[in-house]
């Protein structure tokens, strides 16, 4: 093989070419369709407006992980947010440090099970997601 030619050379394709992946765990939301590069643009200008605000910049993990908690009724623990997330438990308790020392999410005691902590909400979270969930609204339109 050719040393401009591999086997592994990645195919360039445009964005509207790509095959659709939907995660089993994501619902679809059955409104307007738009286009692929329609989509990336809008969460382009999220992502811009929530780097040029003064929020801390979070990482996608912990942005979801957050909205969890925020979202799904019931108790969360690391475990459990690992298994909705479909991460290993290390990456939900880094993500965990974080957010706690950011006072987004904070460590309770479990009644049920002494061995292990649940995750709860915090007033300083729901500012934040009240915010993020603004910027979104503001770029929607």
């Amino acid at each position: 093989m050719s040393a401009t030619k591999s086997a592994f050379a990645p195919r360039l394709v445009a964005v509207t070419d790509t095959p659709k992946i939907a995660h089993p765990k994501v619902k679809k939301i059955q409104s307007d369709r738009v286009s692929r590069k329609e989509s990336l643009a809008f969460w382009y200008r999220v992502t811009l407006a929530t780097v040029r605000s003064d929020a801390p910049d979070l990482s996608s993990r912990q942005l979801a992980m957050l909205m969890t908690i925020y979202l799904e009724d019931g108790l969360h623990t690391v475990r459990s947010l690992a298994k909705h997330l479909d991460v290993t438990k290390a990456a939900i308790s880094r993500a965990t440090d974080s957010l706690c020392k950011l006072g987004y999410i904070e460590r309770k005691p479990d009644h049920r099970d002494k061995r292990s902590v649940v995750l709860a909400r915090t007033p300083a979270g729901i500012h934040f997601l009240s915010e993020f969930a603004d910027i979104i609204q503001t770029e929607r339109r």
